[in-house]
């Protein structure tokens, strides 16, 4: 219990102090940058995670400039590809993961604000690694080597399921369209690691964790008591990853929402997050069928056995 309040005062002090130096977008910056930079060092390695600590700062400066609108788009089709770029080395969860940055920028900033969101989101994500590494993460997990060779088929894959939801999003005029890639970020990066067995575990553990949470990230709260609520679903999630897989993507899903609901108008938005989810499960689901297909013509030995089972 002591090391447990011990990582949620670290973690949820620099927002705290972020907001009261800087306002809600430093806050928000710093708050998805550690989540970035914890969730990474946990699914990558904190030596990857370290390393994507400047896209973090890339992105909340490109993502508060261009504010929610088409150049988001292209913000998060970028997130995509340089992950499908990234994957064969290992990268490619530290990138997505990256991706909750830009993923929660609403409003187009001026240059000094968008300036100091990309320096309080690298602080973020420094304090995340630090965290991540503190907590037991390895310094790098194993790289899906069978991947190599395909780098450009994963990068347009991930460039166009990424620019793809987010065009979703600000095409349909959907309310609170962002939920989309922000479930795209939730769901791919483990699915990118893990067996066919265990993947189903996570979508499992990921859909009850979304939609069963969302209840309460509806209750009116203070932003630094949803950031509680979130760290402390989250760093237990992490404790028991390799005990109950489908728990702890219940609670790291559920930790999420809380997390990214800190600062936001969630009020009365139930129906349009549950309908960003089940379009970005959707997406996912028709990407994996034509990747499946299309690795069918590939030599078995170069595709990973995410891909081919059934």
């Amino acid at each position: 219990m002591r090391v447990l309040l011990g990582v949620i005062l670290v973690m949820v002090l620099p927002i705290v102090i972020a907001g009261l130096v800087a306002g809600a977008l430093a806050a928000g910056a710093v708050g998805t940058g550690l989540i970035a930079g914890l969730s990474g060092s946990v699914r990558a390695g904190w030596h990857r995670a370290a390393m994507t600590v400047p896209l973090l700062g890339v992105l909340g400066l490109a993502s508060a400039l261009v504010g929610y609108g088409w150049g988001w788009v292209v913000v998060m089709g970028f997130v995509g590809l340089l992950a499908g770029v990234g994957l064969p080395a290992g990268y490619a969860p530290a990138v997505l993961y990256a991706g909750f940055v830009p993923t929660m920028v609403h409003a187009s900033a001026g240059v000094r604000e968008a300036v100091l969101a990309a320096v309080f989101a690298m602080l973020g994500g420094v304090v995340g690694v630090a965290a991540g590494r503190r907590m037991g993460a390895v310094p790098a997990t194993p790289a899906p080597t069978k991947w190599r060779g395909h780098e450009a088929a994963a990068a347009i894959v991930g460039m166009l399921l990424f620019a793809g939801g987010a065009g979703i999003a600000i095409g349909t005029g959907m309310p609170h369209g962002y939920w989309i890639p922000l479930t795209l970020v939730v769901v791919i990066p483990p699915m990118l690691q893990d067996d066919t067995h265990r993947g189903r575990k996570r979508l499992l553990g990921t859909v009850m964790g979304v939609v069963l949470v969302i209840p309460l990230s509806l209750i009116p709260m203070p932003p630094w008591l949803f950031y509680v609520v979130g760290f402390v679903l989250l760093v237990p999630a992490l404790v028991i990853m390799k005990r109950s897989y489908t728990f702890y993507a219940f609670l790291e899903s559920a930790a999420v929402v809380m997390l990214v609901s800190a600062g936001n108008d969630v009020l009365g938005t139930d129906e349009a997050r549950l309908a960003g989810t089940a379009i970005a499960i959707a997406l996912v689901a028709v990407t994996a069928v034509v990747v499946s297909v299309l690795a069918r013509r590939l030599p078995p030995e170069d595709v990973p056995p995410q891909v081919l089972a059934p």
